[in-house]
């Protein structure tokens, strides 16, 4: 039933509302500068039926079943993070904006050997934050809000966790930002998942979230880093841009093309 509500808001929001079709084009066509325009288009609109597809998901998320779950979201490797949590180590997890990472972290609580605190930037409207907090915690992950993620490593320290961030935003103007070539263009990052491993000292895995079918997915962790880390050097958010590069690559219709993800220019 959902995915049917998926296919009537495509129609409406590609066809009729055309909502942000300029940016995605846009986006698209920078990324690619050796595909076609009738490729770009395609590639347009495959993304918006797969974000319609990730709307309904996202809203299911609210009452999905463990079951369910995991039945749709397999993780492929989860050993390699299983010596971690034998040593008591926690570890970071960082995401990209390629569907569905949502259901990523929540199945991430399930499979995992410890819980995915995932980080969150606090919502204007009190409703949808709180209940954005209650279903990233359904399955035993403790939601962060970003201003309090140091606060709360610092302050229990003893929790075995690996802490989840989607960390491919645009920096805000005034922000500390690392630049580098991503998809094709001058693009910044934000330091905050870096600075937070070097802190805390965590080993750095990349949740690589493919999509296998309508509905169903695969998440492989890539290990990006490992402790000790140089602290003058930005290897961590190099190897992340890496990463979210590749799996864009192979799947560009997975990524969240609306997002005014390059609205900063480096010259300025």
């Amino acid at each position: 039933m959902l995915y049917i509500i998926s296919d009537v808001m495509f129609f409406v929001i590609f066809y009729l509302a055309g909502y942000r079709k300029r940016v995605v084009v846009g986006n698209i066509g920078r990324s690619f500068p050796g595909k076609s325009n009738d490729e770009v288009r395609a590639i347009a609109k495959e993304f918006y039926k797969r974000f319609m597809d990730f709307t309904v998901e996202t809203l299911k998320a609210i009452t999905i079943t463990r079951e369910e779950l995991t039945s749709r979201v397999k993780f492929l490797n989860v050993p390699d993070v299983q010596r971690y949590a034998d040593a008591r180590q926690s570890i970071l997890v960082v995401a990209s904006h390629q569907f569905n990472w949502e259901w990523a972290l929540l199945t991430g609580c399930i499979v995992l050997p410890f819980p995915v605190d995932a980080v969150y930037q606090r919502l204007t409207n009190r409703s949808f934050n709180d209940l954005m907090v209650k279903t990233r915690g359904r399955f035993g992950g403790q939601p962060i809000e970003k201003s309090r993620i140091l606060r709360e490593i610092v302050k229990n320290p003893d929790r075995l966790k690996a802490l989840g961030i989607v960390a491919d935003q645009s920096p805000r103007s005034k922000s500390p930002k690392y630049w580098t070539t991503f998809l094709h263009q001058d693009t910044a990052f934000y330091l905050g998942a870096e600075q937070i491993a070097k802190a805390a000292k965590y080993p750095v895995f990349f949740f690589k979230v493919k999509r296998v079918k309508r509905g169903s997915y695969t998440v492989e962790l890539v290990k990006l880093a490992d402790p000790p880390y140089n602290k003058n050097g930005h290897d961590i958010l190099e190897a992340y841009a890496r990463a979210t590069e590749d799996a864009v690559q192979e799947d560009p219709a997975g990524y969240l093309w609306s997002h005014k993800r390059w609205k900063l220019k480096k010259e300025e």
